[in-house]
């Protein structure tokens, strides 16, 4: 497949994206809001993200598409971007999760966020390989950050369905919290490695 055709994909991919993760994220942060259960608002945010992430990269396939002298910035623009969004999500979740874990607080149970978590993990991961396999033929760091972003969320929605379980079978309180301070460790781990990078570019550019 030809680099047009592959950036014709990436846009594609970046819509849809914006579509199912806007609406998965969106119900998941009201749930989590009125539940206080971390994971399920994690998963929001970080698919709310991830759909705001994928606004940045079809401005950034649009100027290849239409002017491809102007790529590789809108490259640098769009990674910088998604490295911010991650690390600011980072940021939330470790503090969130660090004060439910001292208050000792318990999520509510909510059917609701079950189903997006559900509905969720049969979507998200199939969108995410997708992205990925994408970014790597045409060689985008951004496009590759904002597939990591797609898979997080179906990670989060994967453990705030295990978090319920613990807590409601088990008397498990402190999964929920655990669970959302793994995914940011990951999230800023992430994040800080865009901007490493390109700080070794520049540092390397004559």
């Amino acid at each position: 497949m030809d680099r047009a055709a592959l950036v014709r994909r990436a846009l594609l991919l970046s819509v849809a994206s914006i579509v199912l993760s806007g609406l998965f994220g969106g119900a998941a942060i009201v749930v989590g809001l009125v539940t206080s259960r971390l994971s399920v608002l994690g998963f929001g945010f970080d698919a709310a993200i991830d759909a705001v992430a994928s606004i940045v990269l079809v401005w950034r396939f649009r100027i290849e598409a239409n002017d491809p002298a102007r790529a590789e910035r809108a490259e640098r623009l769009a990674e910088r971007a998604v490295g911010t969004v991650l690390l600011v999500l980072a940021s939330y979740l470790a503090f969130q999760s660090i004060r439910a874990l001292l208050s000792g607080a318990r999520p509510e149970t909510e059917m609701v966020g079950l189903s997006i978590s559900i509905a969720s993990l049969a979507v998200l991961p199939v969108l995410a390989v997708l992205k990925y396999r994408v970014a790597r033929s045409l060689q985008s760091r951004a496009l590759r950050a904002d597939s990591v972003l797609t898979a997080l969320a179906a990670a989060l929605a994967l453990l705030s369905l295990v978090g319920i379980v613990l807590t409601e079978t088990l008397g498990i309180g402190w999964a929920d919290p655990v669970a959302a301070l793994i995914v940011a460790g990951v999230l800023a781990r992430e994040g800080a490695a865009g901007f490493r990078r390109q700080g070794l570019e520049e540092l390397s550019e004559p």
